[in-house]
């Protein structure tokens, strides 16, 4: 770590760096006149699969916590990372952070170094040449991970493996190596999916070199009539495709519903993910995906690969970079809480500036976030300490954080920013509730009132379902009581079960977004409660509209959502009975008491379910009676797809089915 001005950093940067390759440096910085590669920090990603004996991050004037992770990855071993820092720190908790954590390892260890400007400079070691091996010659670990995924192709079908691992093990290699042994045995068809194809170029690249004879283009390999060839999760989703084997790497950042139906679509599967990066974590996704596993395939298996290829055992930059961006965090052990009720708990605001001096609350409490979010990465740690209208809350429990929520400030729009919100000229970063409030449902007054929005909310995994969860949000709810607040809020995917949740601590969905969440494939609910006369205002105003719309956006705009989540929403939203008119009331009659046709019934059936779906009556019906009504008279799908979904015949069977349910509901 060299501490200074730039122009001494960077002439020692050069001074450290002069009997090095500069085709093996990497630079990371705004700054081009380095000499060495040059890239900015956001595209350090597009670096996975390289290796550099040197990376230079210059920290000077910005630090992205997530592209230092990902380009610490990319050094091999005895090589170097060099980080420009400022002379004088700023006023940022993560900066400071980093910097104790710097000292500390400088402290421990002779291969760290913290140098401030005027002090002199180390005699750096060449890296070591490596030649290009002829073969490839795996770890122990690799070669149990191949068996493996071959074990997946040629063993019992429906018995998916979970391959898991820390980066630089050899993960993705052992997948283009398991792909290429898999087109050499003769199967045909290898299908690779992952957040991006910038994912697989490692895959792609591993099983190239093992088939000279192949025919390689960017996501694609040819041998014969064999391939391996990369497909989007969604358009895999979408097609007809068959395969001898299903490659899905980076599991942990598809979102849960696409990898539930990819199990259900393919009867061999191999999941990979990194348990702890820079793009997200792979614990939270082996917590919760386990469940679904567990449900479909049984007798799933995981591995996990633990011997490092690029660097040997302790590395002591890996080390650094778990400690520095909290890679390792995780929540307090399940042993020690599994007596905590709600009662036992303390309820309390925390002081980010002491998260500093408390190392373990600061892992419990990010660690909570790693398991029950999705792509909590070390951005969001570096987001939480250092913007100062960020709120913190935490339930402890004889000492331990076991839940936490985070919320952020925001509205208390002038009039003019509100108006140009409203009328679809401007749009801020931030701000999502008045916003959405403003430019989706159109309250013209809700962008001068204050919000809170809590932006993550999490109960330790051991301990959920004993009324934690609602404990905390009660306290922070009547903490706004007492300060500038007029509506607590929050926008999450919605599921039937966290609609459930935030329903009974009274909060009231106002609005579900059109487009599908890219994190969770979900649609986001926006969920608030009122604290203030003027929020009730702009709450009943907007709840009195989605319940308006509710009806014709479930045709229109949710006709491919799930009929368990449309009936819970409705049940929530509390549609007014119309007040059908005579001769609708007789088509309602006609349909089911007689023959009349669902078509010449269809507008009169969907004024009258609209109402009847939050009632007593089709409660008690039993779900798949309630999911048939949805789908043919609510979201009014096509027929063959009904048939497929409900196990029916056909569109004469569904109507059959239909009138019996409309005479039980009449």
């Amino acid at each position: 770590m060299l501490q200074g001005d730039r122009a001494w950093c960077q002439s020692s940067a050069q001074a450290l760096l002069a009997g090095f390759d500069k085709n093996k440096i990497v630079f990371l910085s705004n700054y081009t006149d380095s000499g060495y590669k040059t890239i900015t920090q956001k595209q350090a990603q597009q670096q996975l699969g390289k290796e550099f004996d040197a990376a230079i991050f210059d920290a000077l004037e910005t630090f992205n916590p997530d592209s230092f992770g990902a380009i610490v990855g990319t050094i091999k071993a005895s090589g170097v990372l060099i980080i420009f820092m400022p002379p004088v720190l700023p006023d940022s908790l993560w900066l400071q952070r980093f910097h104790q954590i710097s000292l500390a390892h400088a402290h421990s260890y002779s291969c760290v170094q913290v140098i401030k400007q005027g002090e002199a400079l180390p005699s750096l070691p060449l890296p070591k040449l490596n030649s290009e091996p002829t073969k490839y010659s795996l770890t122990a670990d690799q070669e149990i991970a191949l068996n493996g995924i071959l074990k997946v192709v040629h063993g019992h079908r429906r018995r998916p493996l979970v391959l898991s691992s820390d980066r630089g093990r050899g993960k993705s290699a052992v997948l283009g190596i398991a792909a290429a042994e898999l087109l050499k045995q003769g199967k045909k068809t290898i299908i690779v999916t992952a957040p991006s194809i910038a994912t697989v170029v490692t895959v792609f690249d591993h099983a190239a070199r093992l088939l000279p004879d192949a025919q390689v283009s960017k996501g694609h390999l040819i041998l014969d009539n064999a391939e391996i060839k990369f497909m989007a999760p969604d358009a895999l989703i979408a097609s007809e495709q068959k395969a001898d084997l299903l490659m899905i790497d980076e599991a942990a950042a598809i979102p849960a519903p696409i990898l539930e139906q990819l199990l259900h679509q393919f009867s061999r599967i191999v999941f990979a993910t990194t348990l702890h990066g820079y793009e997200g974590t792979g614990l939270g996704f082996a917590i919760r995906f386990k469940e679904s596993l567990n449900q479909h395939t049984p007798n799933w298996h995981s591995l996990n690969m633990t011997t490092p290829i690029r660097w040997s055992e302790d590395d002591v930059l890996e080390a650094f970079s778990f400690k520095a961006l909290l890679l390792d965090a995780i929540p307090v052990a399940d042993e020690v809480i599994e007596q905590c009720q709600s009662t036992a708990c303390v309820f309390e605001k925390i002081d980010r500036r002491q998260l500093l001096e408390d190392e373990t609350s600061l892992a419990e409490l990010f660690g909570l976030m790693v398991l029950a979010h999705y792509r909590t990465r070390p951005s969001d740690l570096q987001w939480m300490l250092d913007h100062d209208d960020v709120s913190v809350y935490a339930m402890r429990y004889q000492g331990h954080i076991v839940a936490s929520a985070w919320l952020v400030q925001e509205g208390g729009l002038d009039d003019d920013l509100a108006s140009a919100i409203h009328g679809g000229t401007r749009r801020l970063k931030g701000h999502l509730l008045p916003q959405s409030l403003l430019a989706h449902v159109g309250i013209t007054h809700a962008g001068s009132l204050h919000y809170q929005r809590i932006i993550r909310l999490a109960v330790h995994p051991a301990i959920q379902h004993r009324g934690i969860g609602h404990a905390l949000l009660d306290n922070i709810i009547e903490q706004a009581k007492h300060s500038n607040i007029d509506i607590i809020g929050s926008s999450f995917a919605a599921t039937v079960d966290l609609l459930s949740f935030w329903s009974t601590s009274k909060f009231t969905p106002v609005r579900l977004g059109v487009q599908q969440d890219d994190v969770s494939g979900g649609h986001a609910v926006m969920m608030l409660h009122a604290i203030s006369n003027n929020g009730q205002t702009v709450l009943a105003a907007a709840h009195q509209q989605f319940q308006q719309h509710w009806p014709y956006l479930v045709q229109q705009e949710f006709q491919q959502i799930e009929p368990d989540l449309i009936i819970k929403l409705s049940t929530l939203i509390k549609v007014p009975a119309s007040v059908l008119s005579t001769w609708d009331t007789q088509a309602v009659l006609a349909f089911f008491q007689q023959q009349r046709s669902y078509e010449s019934s269809r507008i009169a059936l969907f004024l009258w379910l609209s109402a009847q779906i939050t009632q007593d009556k089709f409660a008690q019906l039993s779900t798949s009676q309630q999911q048939l009504t949805v789908l043919v008279i609510l979201q009014q799908r096509d027929w063959a797809m009904i048939a497929k979904k409900t196990g029916l015949t056909g569109k004469t069977q569904i109507i059959d089915h239909l009138r019996e349910i409309v005479a039980l509901l009449h």
